[in-house]
């Protein structure tokens, strides 16, 4: 009869004789641990998987960069008055002075992008209140430029893409959260031209808006 060779337990590292080759703990209370841990072990790689497949198929990333790209907005535009009707509010948003729905190209666009109270953003009646908003402050040269970026061809990126973007534009936002500045009218506007071509979404003639000093 061959004898069984003794092996150390996993759990406990004590030696013991096995009954099956294949038995790699000593006894009832390390085969428990055994057993929790491998539980355990199996629920994380799990998780691991699942966090991929969301990474992988679930996430939107092109939602992902409007959500940051809109942070950045109210962040350039902080402590100012909503552009469309004038008046202060607690909770600002980043208006599109071309609705996305119908203009998709330009939806990142930081100069078709301000500050537009909560309110007022969730009227369309007030898209054009913000385009007088727009030519009051800015002008109306910056609000004829804001209606040739229409013009500007159709995006075409990734999911991967679109998450590298975000990334881009989260780093953008902390450095702005971080600077805590209430900017000048052409601070706002030179900002928009360098964040634009810091992303490199869009063309350069579509980047920049000349800013007369």
């Amino acid at each position: 009869m061959k004898k069984v060779k003794r092996k150390r337990c996993v759990e406990c590292n004590k030696l013991f004789t096995p009954f099956k080759t294949t038995q790699k703990v000593c006894g009832y209370e390390c085969s428990l641990t055994y057993l929790e841990t491998a539980k355990k072990e199996k629920e994380k790689r799990i998780k691991e998987v699942d966090r991929w497949i969301q990474e992988k198929v679930t996430i939107d990333w092109s939602k992902k960069l409007q959500v940051k790209i809109n942070l950045i907005i109210r962040l350039i535009d902080k402590g100012l008055p909503c552009l469309a009707r004038g008046t202060y509010a607690k909770q600002i948003h980043a208006g599109h002075v071309y609705a996305r729905g119908g203009n998709q190209t330009i939806r990142y666009n930081l100069h078709n992008i301000h500050r537009q109270s909560a309110q007022s953003n969730h009227y369309q009646n007030d898209d054009g209140l913000l385009r007088e908003g727009i030519i009051k402050e800015y002008g109306q040269e910056y609000m004829d430029f804001i209606s040739e970026l229409r013009q500007c061809k159709a995006l075409n990126f990734s999911n991967e893409e679109y998450k590298e973007l975000t990334k881009k534009a989260s780093k953008i936002a902390s450095k702005l959260k971080k600077a805590n500045n209430i900017y000048t009218l052409n601070d706002r506007l030179e900002l928009r031209n360098q964040i634009n071509s810091e992303l490199g979404i869009y063309d350069d003639i579509f980047c920049f808006f000349d800013i007369k000093h």
